[in-house]
């Protein structure tokens, strides 16, 4: 079992050179290298999988598995490109696959099926564990609020994660164009709230 103990880092990216290292040390059999990894990247992980499903368990328990599975695969897994979108895509997938036999479960347990499935988390709820100014977490907050599920995502990803529009595809599983659109019409939309509020 890894142990949940974060970095004491500002907020948004990891670094991109450490990744690379630890990744490659990974592959070549260190195990420090596996949880100096964990906790370069619990934290933006966790975060992120806050947009897509309430349960804090089961979001602590997919990271969990997402490593234990990278160190069982550590011979045949590839060179990395970027780690963070590798990351952020095979928790988004392994969270999703786990929702979805969970709902299975659903039909039988209406009251787990309340909890998991089909949730869209307050922002409140995703940036309250985040280092920054409770006025400007306000804001941010009540702005994020106006966007869709998929908007929130691709926002966190963009400028929480420090993805570009390609890594963010990747990810998503969406093409460019419509990250594009999911990023430009939330920063309108966003705008649009902030104006409203400094204007009353």
């Amino acid at each position: 079992m890894l142990t949940e103990t974060e970095p004491n880092r500002s907020n948004s990216q990891t670094d991109s050179s450490d990744s690379g290292r630890l990744w490659n040390e990974i592959r070549d059999g260190e195990r420090s290298a596996l949880s100096e990894l964990f906790c370069l990247y619990y934290r933006p992980l966790y975060l992120y999988g806050c947009t897509i499903v309430r349960c804090e368990e089961l979001i602590k328990d997919s990271i969990q598995d997402l490593f234990l599975t990278l160190w069982k695969n550590r011979t045949t897994i590839n060179d990395a490109r970027s780690v963070s979108s590798y990351l952020m895509s095979s928790l988004r997938r392994m969270l999703l696959r786990k929702i979805r036999k969970q709902r299975s479960i659903c039909e039988r347990n209406k009251s787990w099926c309340d909890q998991v499935a089909g949730y869209e988390p307050t922002i409140e709820e995703l940036w309250a564990r985040a280092e920054t100014d409770a006025e400007h977490c306000r804001l941010l907050a009540g702005a994020m609020e106006c966007l869709s599920g998929r908007q929130k995502e691709a926002i966190y990803l963009k400028y929480y994660g420090g993805m570009s529009n390609s890594e963010i595809s990747t990810v998503m599983e969406i093409n460019r164009q419509s990250v594009y659109n999911h990023v430009s019409e939330a920063i309108r939309q966003m705008q649009g709230y902030i104006r409203q509020v400094k204007a009353a």
